[in-house]
């Protein structure tokens, strides 16, 4: 799924640079920005089957929706309270975005749809895979140089790489959390549980983003990729309950 994407990608942002047809440049950032979540989610509903959890329709919604909203949110108090991006306040990054995120994600919860471990993790999957999607598709529109898309596809391959441990690992982590306790609870409620979830998840978001983009030695930032192998990890963690038990074998056939 995500060297399909990739490579439709690259074939897209390939035309246009031989044929200067850029009314494909949509389509080619959005394959693009979409490869890894994407495909991260495959392999999650692969192991889990929690894509079953919740209506279709309701996925859909809280990916086009719910990231949208998250987005919204994120980038005006990004733009608030982040006065330098390239100075210690992208440190507060986390603490903004997850919380951004997990709006949408407590307003169903609220609501008292939806409230188990596993349609809890789906939605937030979704949530953070429109999210993620949006911001990889800003950053590659702002790489665009001499009206070449060359550095966006390089923008967009390294994000296809790295969000599925970012973002997705991020919110995945909150919510198998949150929804876990909630389900467990037959109610929202905010135990210490939750709230070291969310403190998790910021401060490995921040650190992500402060090693990307602060001025500092290059042996420090060799931490990036361990911050998005513990990111992973404590995902991963926090949904081993959920993965789905062997398929029955199917029944022979009558003769």
């Amino acid at each position: 799924m995500w060297i399909a994407m990739m490579a439709l990608s690259a074939s897209l942002i390939f035309m246009m640079e031989m044929v200067g047809n850029r009314a494909v440049m949509p389509a080619a950032f959005f394959y693009g920005a979409a490869a890894g979540p994407v495909a991260l989610l495959v392999a999650i509903h692969d192991r889990t089957r929690i894509g079953g959890s919740v209506p279709g329709t309701t996925l859909v919604g809280m990916f086009l929706f719910g990231g949208g909203v998250a987005l919204l949110l994120g980038g005006y108090f990004d733009a608030l309270l982040i006065s330098e991006k390239d100075g210690p306040t992208i440190l507060r990054v986390g603490w903004i975005e997850e919380a951004a995120k997990f709006v949408p994600l407590l307003a169903v919860a609220l609501t008292g749809a939806h409230l188990t471990k596993p349609a809890g993790v789906a939605l937030g999957l979704s949530c953070a895979t429109g999210f993620a999607i949006m911001e990889s598709m800003s950053y590659a529109w702002k790489s665009i140089k001499h009206d070449s898309a060359v550095e966006a596809g390089m923008v967009l391959f390294v994000r296809g790489l790295t969000t599925p441990f970012s973002h997705l690992a991020w919110t995945g982590l909150l919510c198998a959390v949150a929804f876990g306790v909630w389900q467990a609870r037959r109610r929202v409620v905010l135990t210490s549980a939750v709230t070291a979830a969310f403190a998790a998840a910021a401060v490995l978001h921040s650190l992500n983003d402060g090693l990307l983009i602060l001025d500092l030695p290059g042996g420090v930032k060799l931490f990036f990729p361990v911050v998005a192998a513990v990111s992973y990890w404590l995902f991963h963690r926090a949904t081993r309950d959920l993965e789905r038990t062997a398929l029955p074998e199917p029944a022979p056939s009558s003769a």
